[in-house]
């Protein structure tokens, strides 16, 4: 809440001298000295920690208002009101050198406060005022510590009350429902006032148990700031019912009368205040685990997004690395043709017929090159709608793309299924997860010392699952790592540019887009790669 400074002076000046003389005349006559609920206090306290010094002024102006009308001597006035206003800079220092909170969103920052209003502020404030009374003789010697335990313990109970019930208003100001918080203020004003003077209930525990649980149900649904609104209800019509010498608070001696009512209005406050305080953190929790859910899962998307890209940059490694083996034949054949033309054009033997062998032979090859081309092109195309296919011809693709380059390094790829079977996810997916394990087979057999270099694709199937299994003999995954390979960056190929994500990738596909699994041990002979597909139709 912004406002201008000598505004805000003068409506802090005004509201310590009304709610004081207020506090005053409805506990103990005209007398300074209180030992009931002084709320000035409260409230000045609650406007130096919100504001800070330049309001100080206001306390200063509000109490010597106040002093004054209570016929205490000029010196005297002027003395107190300055006691009051160095208590309030000292509470803003405090408050800011321990690092506390004015919005009061941890109980640190609720004890802080109260800590500080008991043994520092009150002692300090009640000590000094006191001494001040003493010396321009509106109070005895022997007065001295009775009247330094009222004046402590009433303002003690009004900073109590009234600090939290301020500093939370003035920091959820905005965003307070206005016409709703009134009229929650008057209901239980109206309902409180039933039962303290309309029924004249005569029994305290009687009247806490009719009240209490009233604000508890309303801090709960509302919040902590509507739970001190009607704690404050509580003290107005306590206070007016000690007024008016009725109810629970009219039945013993005057002074016991008052402190019932002060331990009254004090376990209102300190048990709505710590329920609250206790729901309010709960809230700030969750929503705090919820932010940070929210922050760990889009990491964890942008982590997936850069693994993914430098998955397909591994992808696009390979993919280049096929076409050219892909293209080697044709290329070389390509290069034959126009020799054999520049060779006729120089023996001048260039006719018709050589011309049509030429034009017909490069287009087949330029047209192999160019299906070569599509087929990698499709087979790397991101496909998100899942849809029907077969198995074996998604596996019969990726060789066919693939001879040439398992050729060169003398590898046999055996495949030879008995039946077909129908599958329903990401065909493209799958493919590429069989082209990787394919292809790490490759690179562990070109550094075994195998003679025979094969990898062997079958499918077999059970009661749930087709089984799809990719094994070579490449002698193994060593046992101390084979538990990591799925694992994301990890790779054991870091001196070959091997990124660690092909496998890790492959495991995400399988699990996300075919509710699938995959797993690896070692046979006799090398790695065995083991892919549990659901069933479809044959």
């Amino acid at each position: 809440m912004k406002m201008n400074n000598t505004i805000l002076v003068l409506i802090l000046a005004c509201l310590y001298f009304i709610t004081g003389k207020l506090s005053l005349e409805l506990l103990n006559g005209d007398n300074i000295i209180n030992i009931g609920i002084f709320a000035a206090e409260g409230i000045a306290l609650a406007f130096a920690l919100y504001y800070g010094k330049k309001v100080l002024f206001g306390i200063f102006l509000g109490q010597l208002m106040l002093a004054l009308s209570s016929e205490v001597p000029l010196g005297a006035s002027l003395a107190i009101s300055a006691i009051n206003t160095i208590e309030a800079y000292v509470a803003i220092v405090l408050f800011n050198r321990f690092h506390l909170n004015t919005a009061l969103v941890r109980f640190r920052d609720v004890v802080g406060l109260v800590v500080l209003i008991l043994f520092v502020l009150q002692p300090l404030s009640a000590l000094s005022s006191n001494t001040v009374l003493l010396f321009f003789h509106q109070i005895t010697a022997d007065s001295f510590l009775h009247y330094s335990f009222s004046w402590w313990f009433g303002n003690v109970m009004g900073q109590l009350l009234f600090t939290p019930f301020f500093l939370l208003m003035l920091h959820d100001f905005k965003k307070i429902d206005k016409i709703d918080f009134s009229l929650y203020g008057i209901v239980f004003g109206v309902y409180f006032y039933l039962l303290q003077i309309g029924l004249v209930i005569e029994n305290a525990l009687l009247l806490l148990s009719l009240s209490l649980p009233v604000i508890l149900i309303v801090i709960a649904r509302k919040g902590i700031v509507y739970g001190m609104l009607l704690n404050v209800v509580v003290a107005v019509i306590a206070s007016y019912s000690v007024y008016l010498d009725i109810g629970v608070f009219a039945v013993n001696s005057y002074i016991n009368n008052l402190i019932n009512y002060n331990l009254f209005v004090l376990a209102h406050l300190s048990i709505a205040f710590a329920v609250g305080m206790l729901l309010e953190e709960r809230k700030m929790y969750a929503k705090t685990l919820e932010k940070k859910v929210a922050s760990e899962v889009k990491k964890n998307q942008q982590q997936q997004l850069m693994m993914l890209q430098q998955s397909r940059l591994a992808q696009m490694g390979e993919m280049i690395s096929m076409i050219a083996h892909q293209w080697r034949q044709p290329l070389n054949n390509l290069s034959l043709i126009n020799q054999l033309l520049i060779s006729k054009y120089a023996k001048g033997k260039l006719n018709d017929e050589a011309l049509e062998y030429f034009k017909s032979n490069s287009k087949k090859q330029i047209n192999l090159m160019s299906t070569t081309i599509d087929d990698f092109r499709n087979f790397f195309k991101k496909e998100n709608n899942a849809k029907a296919f077969v198995l074996n011809d998604v596996i019969s693709e990726v060789l066919n793309m693939t001879a040439a380059i398992y050729t060169c390094n003398g590898i046999k790829i055996e495949f030879n299924p008995q039946e077909n079977f129908q599958l329903y996810g990401n065909a493209n997916g799958l493919a590429q997860v069989i082209l990787n394990i394919i292809n790490n087979a490759k690179d562990a057999l070109i550094e075994s010392s195998q003679e025979e270099k094969k990898i062997k694709i079958s499918i077999d199937t059970n009661d749930d699952d087709i089984v799809l299994c990719i094994q070579d003999n490449a002698g193994g995954i060593d046992a101390q790592i084979i538990d990591k390979i799925f694992d994301p960056y990890f790779s054991t190929k870091q001196d070959k540019n091997g990124t660690g994500l092909g496998l890790y990738m492959s495991k995400m596909i399988i699990q996300e887009q075919l509710n699938a699994k995959i797993e690896v041990y070692n046979d006799a002979e090398g790695a065995n790669f083991v892919i549990h597909l659901p069933k479809g139709e044959k």
